[in-house]
Formats: C-alpha cells, sequence, structure tokens
C-alpha cells in the first residue's frame, strides 16, 4: 500500500511538472569555437544557456548516432556522447573536397556520408567500433546544371541519407534538380551508383529531405516547395505531388528554403524560409498531411533573422529556430491536434551562429 501511494504521489508531482524532464539538444556551428549543447526543460519548453560541447572548427551540420553514443560534424569528425553532455573528440578526417554541408549515418550506424556543397560531391566512411572514421571508402562527383542563372550553373550536393529499408541512400543534387541514388555497401562503406530521380519544374534546387514510411519529402530552396516522392522498389521512387511553401502570387525575391522536419506523430511537416532582404518574411511553414498527400496550412513568423536550421523536440511538444544572421534561438509551442505554433517568448542569444540542432534520444 505505501508503495502504490507513493507511486501516486510520484505520478501526480511528474504530471503538475514539479520533476522537470530535460531533454539535451546539440547545435551546431559555423563560426564558432564548436558544438554547443543545452536542455531543453520539456514540461516549459526552457531552454538553458548553452555551452560548449566539444571543440572543432566549422562543425556546421551534426548528426548523432542511431545508439545514441556519437555526434558527427561535417567536416568530417566525430566525438564520443558523454553522460554529462560533453562531448570527446574520436577523429577527424580531411579529403579535399570542399563545403561539407551535411552528414547522416544509415539505420546500423555502420557508415557515415556527407554531402560536399562546393565539390558537388558526397563522401562515405565507415564507423568503426568506438566511434572512430575510416578513411573515404567511397566518393562520387556530380555532373550537369539547372536553370537558375546564378546558382545552378554547377552541380552542388546538399544533402543524403538513408531509405527505411537502409539498402539505398538518396542524394540531393542541388545544381541538377536532381536526386542521386546509391546501393550502401555496408561492409566495405561504399555508395554503387543506382540511378537518380529528376525534381521537374527547372530552378527547384533540392536541399534536405526527410522520409516518412515510404515516402520522401524533398525541400526545394529556390522555388519553395515540396515534392513528394515514393519508393515503388528499394532504389527506384517516383513523383507524386509538389506543394508549395508561400501562398500563390507570393514575391520570393531574396527567399530561400532551408530545413524540413517532420513532427513525430507524422501528421505535420515543418519548413523553414529565410529572408536575405532582412524584411521580417523568414518564417516557418506548417504543411499537413492528408490522405491526397500534403496540404499548406500557413506560417508563422520565426522571430529570428535566417532561419538556416530547427528542431523538433523528441515528444513533439516544443519547436527550437535559430537565427543565422540574428545569431539567436527562438523557442516555440506546438499543437500536436492542429499543428499551430505560438512563441513562447524565449529567444536566446547565441554569438556562434547556430546552423544545426539534432536533440539526443
Amino acid at each position: 500500500m505505501k508503495k502504490l501511494f507513493l507511486s501516486l504521489i510520484a505520478g501526480a508531482l511528474a504530471a503538475s511538472g514539479f520533476y522537470a524532464e530535460a531533454a539535451r539538444v546539440y547545435i551546431g556551428t559555423k563560426k564558432a569555437d564548436g558544438i554547443f549543447t543545452a536542455e531543453l526543460d520539456t514540461a516549459t519548453g526552457r531552454l538553458s544557456t548553452p555551452v560548449l560541447a566539444g571543440k572543432v572548427e566549422g562543425a556546421g551540420f551534426i548528426t548523432i548516432s542511431p545508439d545514441s553514443q556519437y555526434l558527427f560534424a561535417a567536416g568530417v569528425s566525430s566525438f564520443k556522447v558523454n553522460a554529462d553532455g560533453s562531448l570527446t573528440k574520436r577523429s577527424e578526417q580531411r579529403t579535399g573536397e570542399q563545403n561539407s554541408l551535411f552528414v547522416s549515418t544509415d539505420a546500423s550506424g555502420r557508415l557515415l556520408m556527407t554531402a560536399y556543397y562546393g565539390s558537388g560531391s558526397i563522401g562515405a566512411f565507415k564507423i568503426l567500433p568506438g566511434g572512430f572514421l575510416s578513411g573515404t571508402c567511397s566518393l562520387h562527383r556530380f555532373e550537369g546544371s539547372g536553370g537558375h542563372p546564378v546558382r545552378q550553373t554547377l552541380p552542388h550536393a546538399h544533402s543524403i541519407v538513408p531509405n527505411p529499408a537502409n539498402t539505398h541512400a538518396y542524394a540531393a543534387n542541388f545544381g541538377g534538380d536532381k536526386i542521386m541514388i546509391y546501393q550502401m555497401d555496408l561492409e566495405n562503406g561504399a555508395l554503387i551508383p543506382a540511378g537518380e530521380a529528376l525534381v521537374p519544374g527547372g530552378a527547384m534546387g533540392p536541399r534536405h529531405m526527410k522520409w516518412l514510411g515510404q515516402t520522401l519529402y524533398v525541400l526545394n530552396e529556390l522555388d519553395l516547395s515540396v515534392s513528394i516522392f515514393k519508393e515503388t522498389a528499394p532504389g527506384k521512387i517516383k513523383l507524386q505531388q509538389t506543394v508549395s511553401m508561400v501562398p500563390e502570387g507570393t514575391d520570393k525575391t531574396d527567399l530561400t528554403g532551408a530545413e524540413i522536419r517532420i513532427h513525430p506523430n507524422g501528421r505535420f511537416i515543418y519548413t523553414s524560409i529565410r529572408d536575405n532582404s532582412k524584411q521580417k518574411r523568414d518564417s516557418i511553414c506548417q504543411l499537413k498531411m492528408t490522405d491526397g498527400g500534403l496540404e499548406r496550412l500557413g506560417s508563422t513568423f520565426a522571430e529570428v533573422w535566417y532561419p538556416r536550421n530547427f528542431s523538433i523536440d523528441p515528444a513533439g511538444k516544443w519547436l527550437l529556430v535559430g537565427g543565422r544572421r540574428s545569431q539567436d534561438i527562438a523557442v516555440f509551442r506546438i499543437d500536436p491536434e492542429t499543428g499551430a505554433l505560438a512563441f513562447t517568448g524565449q529567444r536566446i542569444p547565441f554569438g556562434g551562429e547556430p546552423t544545426c540542432f539534432q536533440f539526443l534520444k
């Protein structure tokens, strides 16, 4: 009886928020000393002041291994995630390729993949025991160009992600308006060319991608749209729909898309829009999953300037967005029933150009 009473009391205290639960988030930076970390109170949405977790130059985009034991940064480098949130550097690989902007792992945590924007190439490394990285096991350079007279004169690689079956990797060729497809050889750390898919429309600029089931959602940076592809077989995708992130007739001058995230409940997609001209058009767009595909719900002012990246906590209650140019972080509450965002009033100064957020699960 005493144990039951104590259990009931503990449950009531937890429900009231007396026992705050914290979600750890890591922040990749473009110009600061390295990778920072902070804790998000999941009951109140209060974000602690970010502190330096691990030193590395120009970390930029980061990702965390499936088992949450290691963190990897564009560049390319690896870190051990310690119990106190600090990071211990394991290894660093330099390939001579230019502008590593994105990193991801396969679902087993054996392969690290990166996209080099400047070189228009993608590379792969084996993740060795202890989180150490092998030398480059695979390197492929893209070809072709797109319709934009400035941004697409050359091929550019912007991201690479594995499919849910963990058999193939899909890479966004920003400069060529294509999705490049590779079979993953996990034993040898190799990426084997397996085809490509066109992102039709011209001057689209496919940038970042997210999977939900067998559906691949591609954010198009230049066109401010999301293209939806269905994987019909491993390594094969077919375009289903393209949905605009802005209302018809919107002046897109100086606007570009940046990040795409799917809510943990699988009902909503969020994307960020950046305003180069600082007219306070920076926003987070909300889209709803429907039987027919995807429907735009609206957008919310991002409360920061140039939201290159944002993330949603694992419980789906809070959204953090970083202003790369305003150098701050804003916190929003998410309504899981409607997908609506509400600014909490929190805007945390951050002097290191926040460029990527990843929660530890």
